[in-house]
């Protein structure tokens, strides 16, 4: 007999988490790095880029050496770069966990995975030649781009998505994994969604766990996309061309990496005796319905998005200790999200320091949120937030607390984190310090 009845919600905490940033590998580096106020962003070299397309971006490491020297993945040097660095995320993230995901009792773990698949341009070997060629004619431009591009047979003739260019499919080939896998798309927004759809099937009990996460490799076809909407920075010095909140912004940065955590239901962690890291107690996504490139302007969307995230977990504002921000250092969005910030939370928005992790290691895209994510638990586990680097001259209209420069000392409870993508999507999430005290997160 169907009661209706529903089950109670299951906590959902992280036990494990891995990083590859533009400042190396491992959360470890990365957080260092971000207390530190360091910048990852330099001079693009490996792309032939020129003209109206500013060269800087915050690129991932080499990986060859540290894949090679990885007992599991040496033999995986082939791959293509963002596998090879996500692969060296979940291994760091299932160490700190200590689960064997190998295990037939771990067999039915989920994959939730912010990544792309095929681009024509993560075969870079194929149209690098054609691409110099035409820079060395003097003719190399968006569009003089696109004609090589239709003239490279190789690329052309190549109709089907390599196994390896799916990272969900990789990974849960790798592992032997047969739960749930789900590859999220949802640009800017992706890593969020990522983890909050992980959270949401963990916490209705329809998985025990999840590895979830995102990567991002830029290429030369976002550089150029991006370029022509006037969403890149046009200050070509890598060292101030990333302002988030500041009145100097002028665009965003591209970057790269990925992260992954290991998340799991209370109960599971408990049982095996995992070291829990923080607990995820909110989530929401919602979309603007309003432009592809451009956020409402009313803020409705991320506003929705924001009060989703706190209803979830039962918080109101003012006991959210700090918000990692989307932070992208474009005109609109700096704007738009502390309108969100500021119709959520009232007078709690002056109160509540807010700082952009993009501001040093630029807008990995689909990586975003899963790599932010791990600079909000290690806010929880230190105790410290990192400021917002290139915040020098305040814009009037942008009057809250953005955590100029420096990093602060902080007792952190909650962590909201935003991001909000191309096409209106809009994905919060709440992180909180782990005790053992029920927190009731609700519908």
């Amino acid at each position: 007999m169907n009661n209706n009845k529903q089950a109670p919600f299951e906590r959902v905490v992280i036990t494990g988490m891995g990083c590859v940033s533009p400042f190396g590998t491992g959360a470890t580096q990365l957080w260092q790095s971000l207390l530190q106020g360091e910048n990852g962003i330099k001079a693009v070299q490996h792309l032939p880029l020129s003209g109206d397309i500013v060269a800087i971006a915050a690129s991932r490491p080499c990986l060859q050496q540290a894949i090679k020297r990885h007992p599991n993945l040496s033999q995986y040097t082939s791959l293509d770069a963002s596998v090879q660095g996500f692969f060296l995320a979940v291994e760091e993230a299932v160490q700190q966990a200590e689960l064997d995901l190998f295990t037939p009792e771990y067999r039915h773990t989920a994959c939730m995975i912010a990544d792309r698949t095929y681009s024509p341009a993560n075969d870079m070997a194929a149209f690098l030649p054609h691409l110099r060629h035409a820079q060395s004619e003097g003719a190399f431009s968006p569009s003089a781009y696109w004609q090589q591009l239709t003239q490279c047979d190789q690329l052309a003739q190549r109709k089907q998505v390599s196994e390896f260019e799916s990272i969900n499919h990789f990974t849960a080939r790798y592992y032997g994994l047969t739960g749930p896998h789900l590859s999220i798309g949802t640009a800017c927004a992706s890593g969020n969604n990522a983890i909050g759809e992980a959270f949401e099937k963990i916490r209705r009990g329809k998985i025990r766990t999840a590895l979830a996460g995102g990567a991002y490799d830029f290429d030369i076809n976002a550089m150029i996309g991006f370029t022509r909407i006037g969403a890149l920075s046009q200050n070509p010095d890598p060292e101030t061309a990333c302002a988030p909140f500041s009145q100097t912004r002028s665009g965003f940065v591209m970057g790269s990496g990925c992260a992954v955590l290991v998340i799991e239901s209370l109960s599971c962690a408990l049982a095996r005796g995992a070291t829990i890291l923080a607990e995820v107690t909110g989530y929401a996504s919602f979309s603007d319905g309003y432009r592809a490139t451009d956020p409402d302007p009313e803020a409705s969307g991320a506003s929705r998005t924001l009060r989703g995230a706190l209803a979830v977990a039962g918080l109101d504002p003012e006991q959210i200790s700090y918000i990692n921000a989307h932070g992208t250092s474009t005109q609109m969005n700096d704007k738009i999200e502390s309108l969100a910030i500021k119709k959520v939370f009232q007078q709690a928005a002056y109160k509540v320091p807010i700082s952009s992790t993009k501001s040093m290691i630029g807008h990995g895209i689909m990586a975003a949120g899963a790599i932010e994510a791990v600079a909000c638990i290690q806010s929880i586990r230190s105790q410290m937030i990192h400021g917002t680097r290139n915040y020098q001259q305040a814009d009037p209209e942008l009057d809250l607390d953005y955590v100029p420069e420096t990093s602060r000392d902080l007792k952190v409870e909650h962590v909201l984190s935003n991001n909000f993508g191309f096409g209106g999507q809009n994905a919060s999430v709440i992180f909180s310090a782990y005790s053992g005290a029920q927190h009731e997160t609700h519908r």
